[in-house]
């Protein structure tokens, strides 16, 4: 009587592959090694993947434990492969005939990759069951696409990446930072160059209020400290000479003070001519981004 085969189900790993550490070995429900391995790096087809399956052809069809060996069989594709000690191994294959078909992480000709931002998106922040793989090329989308949206995404993604893609995570936010300061195009380079123009202005306003603020006010509070100290001596002063003296310094002071005070009405009329080019800069651009919007429609 001939014995009805169970039908394949899909099987859901024991653990996340993407968290592996080197090579782990499960049994399955027919007495097969499945060999997981390192996601990406050992194992080539990522995950749990049809390499697991290539164990020894026994009389009983039991699998046996000979990782070398598997890892030997990889370069075979189908069929027995004999190797040492007369022993043969299932090459590497993946269809209906494969203990292992719809079990593992599709090989790379037969992945659903994700082809852009949104895809990227999805695969990174939105499901819970993305494969390294997945991830490590929704990273490559966003390195590479030099738009807002895709720097967005990989900072949002960079406080949960696993340890494992912490580092590519990294490079791939470094890259994407960098191309999105790229300009793509005329319009985009003349937005750049208006931009750093307006940054240059914007800094020297930084720079302007800066020495307002920590050199020339405590200057003048100390000078005007001082000419009210000179000011009080003077009057207690009852010695004619001496509160001549006092006087001459209270108008050196005095003079101090204004020529202090002139340095500060420089700074802020620097400050005032800035801010000017700043929002005609700034007009220019918006002008200049909302007739590119309108002549897109």
């Amino acid at each position: 009587m001939t014995q009805t085969p169970e039908p394949w189900k899909k099987w859901t790993p024991p653990y996340d592959p993407r968290r592996g550490d080197g090579a782990t070995v499960y049994e399955d429900e027919h007495g097969r090694l499945i060999e997981t391995a390192d996601c990406a790096l050992r194992c080539p087809g990522c995950g749990i993947c049809c390499a697991g399956y290539r164990d020894v052809v026994t009389d009983e069809y039991q699998g046996v434990e000979e990782f070398e060996l598997n890892l030997r069989a990889i370069t075979a594709r189908g069929g027995l492969v004999r190797v040492d000690e007369g022993q043969y191994y299932r090459g590497a294959h993946c269809g209906p005939d494969c203990p292992g078909y719809d079990r593992c992480c599709p090989p790379f000709g037969q992945r659903d990759r994700p082809a852009n931002v949104a895809d990227a998106r999805k695969v990174l922040l939105e499901r819970d069951d993305s494969m390294r793989w997945e991830m490590q090329e929704a990273l490559l989308i966003l390195a590479h696409d030099g738009s807002d949206e895709a720097v967005e995404i990989l900072e949002a993604f960079m406080p949960q990446a696993h340890v494992r893609l912490v580092g590519f995570a990294e490079c791939a936010l470094d890259e994407g930072r960098f191309f999105n300061t790229v300009p793509h195009n005329e319009f985009e380079e003349r937005q750049m160059m208006k931009g750093e123009v307006l940054q240059h202005y914007e800094d020297l306003v930084i720079e302007a209020q800066t020495t307002i603020e920590e050199e020339i006010h405590p200057r003048l509070a100390r000078q005007r400290y001082e000419l009210s100290v000179f000011q009080r001596l003077h009057d207690k002063t009852e010695n004619e000479q001496a509160r001549d003296d006092w006087r001459i310094q209270i108008d050196v002071q005095e003079m101090v003070i204004g020529h202090e005070e002139g340095h500060l009405d420089e700074w802020q009329a620097d400050i005032a001519r800035y801010e000017a080019i700043i929002a005609e800069i700034e007009a220019d651009l918006q002008q200049e981004t909302t007739a590119s919007e309108d002549a897109q429609q």
